[in-house]
């Protein structure tokens, strides 16, 4: 997300740095598309838990770049409050996800505080997290609400479709917010209807012998593709029919619009702000119930006329998340506090 939103920023109007409190430069693409926008990056190279180091080295860059806005992500917010407290700054806390899952309670505690001080205000990332931090951090003011932005023309291309099977494609850390299980199960259901069909994978986590253990208790393996961490992901995407998502729980998922701008039609578990996201263009079930998930699946593979149709939806819904509009909304909220920062 910060890859995308800072390479779309408009560097005229907001100067920028990103600092990265964990890590060093990975050299990737993520972060070739930053430093191609003339923006710095530094790392403060923190490890687990709690830095007092880090903290410190964070202090020294701000109080060198000295901004108007910290914008912050997961625990930076942490680590930025006492510069953003003693120097009468504003912070944005961008919300990723459900509030009682974002953060362990006592960093909760400390966002509960810098909200009600007005040092810190939150931007919520879909409606449904809107409602969920203004009630959870007892707010009085609605939160404020930019979605998440995707790069629409890197997934924009045209179909390549390499074979007559369907296929399903996931993308997501093998992890229990996830519930691959649930997608595995519902995909073994559909198998036996159709043996002309196969899902793909991607991403890696804790649970990957796990999931791959359970494709093969349901005698699915040679059609179920784990393909671990990948960069090519807008391939996967120009070679399926249907995405699906079986999470318990999230924000506003990224890899959804993805799908979307890719011109695929959605099948997910209603949680978080998919509800944003999904509506005429896909499908969506209860989270943990197999059997709607199965029967949603099913019904796509059937129709291939449905699936054009929502794949289209997709595309159209998906251009209002596009990373120079979401960056050109954030560079209005960065203008409208900054005007503010000291009145805390």
């Amino acid at each position: 997300m910060v890859s995308r939103l800072a390479s779309h920023l408009n560097c005229e109007s907001v100067e920028t740095e990103i600092i990265c409190i964990y890590g060093e430069a990975k050299h990737n693409d993520l972060e070739q598309a930053i430093l191609d926008h003339g923006i710095k990056i530094r790392y403060l190279g923190k490890g687990l838990g709690f830095s007092a180091a880090a903290m410190m080295s964070l202090f020294r860059e701000l109080d060198l770049f000295n901004p108007d806005i910290v914008h912050t992500h997961l625990s930076g917010c942490v680590y930025s409050a006492p510069w953003v407290i003693m120097r009468h700054r504003k912070m944005l806390h961008t919300v990723h996800n459900i509030p009682g899952y974002e953060l362990i309670w006592p960093k909760r505690v400390l966002m509960r505080m810098l909200y009600k001080t007005g040092h810190a205000v939150p931007v919520a990332i879909s409606k449904e997290i809107r409602i969920l931090t203004k009630s959870f951090y007892h707010l009085k003011q609605d939160p404020e609400l930019i979605y998440n932005p995707v790069d629409v023309a890197r997934f924009a291309t045209p179909k390549k479709k390499e074979t007559n099977a369907f296929v399903i494609l996931s993308v997501g850390r093998l992890s229990a917010q996830k519930n691959q299980q649930l997608l595995i199960r519902a995909f073994s259901r559909l198998h036996k209807k159709n043996e002309r069909t196969e899902l793909y994978i991607l991403g890696d986590g804790s649970l990957r012998g796990e999931l791959e253990q359970l494709a093969l208790k349901e005698g699915v393996n040679e059609s179920v593709h784990f393909e671990g961490s990948v960069t090519n992901t807008q391939d996967y995407y120009a070679k399926a029919d249907v995405f699906a998502m079986s999470s318990e729980y999230e924000g506003l998922p990224l890899v959804i619009l993805e799908a979307m701008a890719a011109s695929l039609p959605i099948v997910s578990t209603d949680v978080g702000g998919v509800k944003d996201l999904v509506s005429e263009n896909g499908l969506l079930v209860q989270a943990g119930n197999c059997k709607q998930m199965t029967e949603a699946l099913n019904l796509l593979m059937q129709d291939s006329d449905k699936r054009e149709m929502m794949g289209k939806q997709s595309f159209e819904k998906v251009q209002q998340y596009d990373s120079s509009v979401i960056a050109n909304r954030y560079t209005n909220l960065y203008v409208r506090y900054a005007a503010n920062s000291g009145e805390v």
